[in-house]
């Protein structure tokens, strides 16, 4: 269980590239296309690591405790008890508190809108990632016995790849159905589990040759690593920012440019979760402060994920009562920046470690 301990830094890391995909995110608003707006567009593409990251390390953690024989009727529980309480929760909250646009008290939601935001994960933009979660959780019953048939034959890896394939497919395929028959089509297949399913069958992997996969990690040079991350991540924030920049226009993302974007996505992805998890074995290696900040926030990311959306909204409101600024202009960005992770933390209390 020594390994574990490294999956509370790597929860950390996705934590605060959810933080920075939804202060980003706003990069549209800008009125210019400029340095601001591109390096904004750049980051909201590039930090979207952070739900592959998530699946991924459900994957492991589950195969890690659901590996022998369980009573199916105590994982479910135990899994409702974890996941459905906060949901209900904060799809509530946020129902009669918007956080998109200016912060607010809304009138109360007819029950088709709430059945809908419970179903879709509508009531505030990060609440999506409970869908897919759900159903994977729903589904790792079969999906353990599935891999395990696989990984009997020696046949894991040809498994991995076939999912990796069949998941490029399934989201552009999305992408293509959402722009030909209506975004509504979109919505549904992007929070349907295969969207995400090759990143929570790779956790499973992992967890079921820690041994050899430690080591795999171990042999490789963390320069080589960083070095394909960050030719992934100019390759996937380059899809995006350079039409931008050619169109002279920070929105209007074409089908092209969706559908490249998903070819190319996992390329970037992978490399990020390698370079995570050497980058948490050298912190757990090295101790000291940084260390147990980076753990301490990592070990408060669900709290902080639920939590955030609030937290920059307000932030956003307070901003704008003392300079009078908003999305549109560039300096709210990194003060947005600065303030909400540390803001997020100081609000675990709230929900807890998760």
């Amino acid at each position: 269980m020594a390994w574990i301990r490294e999956l509370e830094y790597i929860r950390g890391f996705a934590a605060l590239a959810v933080i920075a995909v939804h202060i980003s995110m706003n990069f549209t608003l800008i009125p210019v296309v400029g340095l601001p707006g591109l390096l904004n567009a750049f980051i909201y593409i590039v930090a979207h690591f952070a739900v592959p990251v998530f699946i991924f390390m459900s994957g492991w953690v589950l195969a890690l405790r659901y590996s022998g024989a369980y009573l199916l009727r105590t994982y479910y529980r135990r899994r409702a008890r974890t996941i459905l309480p906060p949901y209900l929760f904060f799809t509530a909250l946020y129902l009669l508190i918007p956080v998109e646009g200016a912060i607010r008290i809304a009138s109360l939601p007819g029950p088709g809108a709430a059945v809908e935001a419970l179903l879709m994960g509508t009531a505030a933009y990060h609440l999506w990632f409970f869908v897919v979660i759900i159903q994977l959780y729903l589904l790792y019953p079969l999906i353990i016995r599935g891999y395990d048939v696989f990984d009997r034959a020696g046949a894991a890896l040809f498994l991995l790849f076939a999912l990796l394939f069949c998941q490029v497919l399934w989201n552009v395929g999305a992408h293509a159905l959402g722009m030909f028959a209506g975004a509504d089509w979109y919505a549904v297949l992007a929070r349907a589990f295969p969207s995400h399913l090759f990143y929570f069958v790779l956790g499973i992997h992992v967890s079921r040759h820690t041994g050899w996969f430690r080591s795999a990690v171990e042999s490789l040079h963390p320069v080589g690593v960083a070095v394909a991350a960050a030719a992934g991540a100019l390759l996937v924030g380059g899809v995006w920012v350079v039409p931008m920049l050619l169109h002279g226009s920070l929105s209007g993302a074409t089908l092209a440019i969706f559908c490249v974007y998903r070819i190319f996505e996992p390329l970037y992805y992978v490399p990020v979760i390698v370079l995570l998890i050497m980058a948490a074995m050298r912190l757990e290696e090295a101790g000291g402060l940084v260390a147990s900040s980076s753990r301490s926030f990592g070990e408060h990311s669900f709290g902080i994920y639920l939590v955030h959306p609030l937290v920059i909204a307000a932030l956003t409101a307070i901003w704008a009562s003392l300079t009078g600024l908003s999305w549109t202009d560039w300096p709210t960005y990194p003060a947005e920046g600065r303030c909400a992770p540390e803001a997020g933390e100081m609000k675990k209390s709230v929900v807890g470690a998760g």
